[in-house]
């Protein structure tokens, strides 16, 4: 068993203890009706945006990775082969929705941020949320997944297996996204508030097929890279047995 998944499953877990430590804690100096109006805004879609699902389900799978690593050292039971179905959870949410869901967040959020933040993280939020916490939630994931990615071998299921997952997750999140508008009468994102209803549902078309392509970019890196350790590998035991 390599050490390099241990290593970085460790780090990562200790990272979101302590960021989750001091980001719950943003805001609390301040009494909530001196808050700024923006601030407050965001504050209260923070269950509903898309990058706080993510650090979510991303804290909660490197907490599994590093709990299913010290099942292996201890060599612990595997009543109902429960360590190899627990990785072929672990497998399933890395492919189907952390990956994807983590290169769009990042890629998608520093996009907008440079051509306008105002639409997406105005510059107010900075008095509330300090800048390391900004890149904790929309750069370091990124460097967190490829790692995961190149140092974990996960077994990817079969594009129609991720797909349906992938739509599942799309559905539950386009659920409460629509959910919230007809609710509160407004967008989780101020940026849809700047077009007309039929415009703003193109747009989440949009970005919703933009999610889906980064599915198939994390299954080509995957094939890619793998691929070339599985022939190495074939290559070494061809060697030894000739």
């Amino acid at each position: 068993m390599s050490v390099y998944p241990i290593l970085l499953h460790a780090g990562a877990c200790l990272w979101y203890v302590f960021f989750w430590n001091n980001f719950l804690n943003n805001g609390s100096g301040k009494k909530e009706s001196d808050w700024d109006p923006r601030y407050r805004d965001i504050h209260e879609m923070g269950t509903r945006f898309l990058t706080n699902w993510n650090l979510f389900i991303q804290t909660l799978f490197f907490g599994g990775c590093l709990f299913h690593d010290l099942m292996k050292i201890l060599n612990g039971p595997n009543w109902l082969k429960l360590g190899s179905k627990f990785q072929t959870i672990l497998s399933l949410s890395f492919s189907s929705i952390l990956l994807p869901t983590g290169i769009f967040v990042c890629v998608t959020f520093w996009a907008m941020y440079a051509y306008d933040r105002e639409v997406i993280y105005p510059k107010i939020v900075d008095n509330y949320i300090p800048y390391w916490q900004n890149h904790g939630m929309h750069t370091i994931i990124l460097p967190l997944l490829l790692a995961e990615l190149f140092t974990t071998r996960h077994k990817f299921p079969s594009v129609t297996a991720s797909m349906s997952i992938f739509l599942g997750f799309g559905i539950c999140y386009g659920l409460v996204f629509l959910g919230t508008y007809v609710e509160k009468g407004r967008w989780v994102y101020p940026l849809f508030g700047l077009f007309s209803f039929p415009i703003s549902l193109g747009i989440m078309a949009v970005l919703f097929f933009k999610l889906m392509s980064f599915l198939f970019v994390g299954i080509f890196i995957q094939n890619m890279y793998w691929g070339k350790e599985e022939k190495k590998r074939h290559r070494k035991s061809v060697k030894k047995s000739s």
